[in-house]
């Protein structure tokens, strides 16, 4: 089932698949796992089992050892948590590596709200040093694109600018500043 359900949503050698099973060999994972293989696709598998079968069927193996459970079957507790705390880890270097982070900040926020909108004008405001207000007004004239605004604060260019420099520095605020 694992092996149909990647094939019916389009998977293709240039996605990487993560499976996720804490014994390592629920037949789901193991299953999608050998199909994105197949596909010629990077594999990586999480589970709380050494060695396991999922550890040994993936290009890259991580293995948590949060030691047994307190409730005996109950997988949810200590190796959910491990596993979680795996999945923000390479979601942020994720993050990172695609250029959504400059700094400590998450500069790809997409601010369709009030809420984001006003995460959006803080992150501004930390990433040139410019006020909460100058930032409303830089996010404005920059599209409502944080990067942008970003980088036309810290360069004092105009938008058409700004996004040029993004644009051929593959969307990395970092880049755009200092390449």
């Amino acid at each position: 089932m694992g092996a149909r359900d990647l094939r019916r949503h389009g998977f293709t050698p240039r996605d990487v698949l993560v499976g996720i099973a804490a014994s390592g060999r629920t037949p789901y994972v193991l299953g999608a796992i050998e199909e994105a293989r197949r596909a010629g696709a990077i594999t990586v598998g999480i589970s709380c089992t050494p060695d396991s079968a999922l550890s040994r069927a993936v290009d890259i193996a991580i293995a948590p050892l949060p030691g047994p459970e307190v409730v005996a079957g109950s997988t949810r507790m200590k190796a959910g948590t491990a596993t979680k705390l795996v999945l923000n880890m390479l979601s942020t270097g994720t993050f990172i590596r695609l250029g959504h982070v400059y700094g400590n900040l998450m500069v790809n926020v997409q601010p369709k709200n009030s809420k984001l909108l006003a995460r959006a004008r803080r992150i501004v405001t930390q990433a040139t040093g410019i006020s909460y207000d100058a930032a409303a007004d830089l996010l404005a004239d920059a599209g409502d694109s944080v990067r942008t605004a970003i980088v036309m604060g810290k360069m004092g260019v105009d938008r058409q600018a700004a996004e040029k420099r993004l644009a051929e520095s593959g969307g990395s605020v970092s880049q755009a500043l200092h390449g």
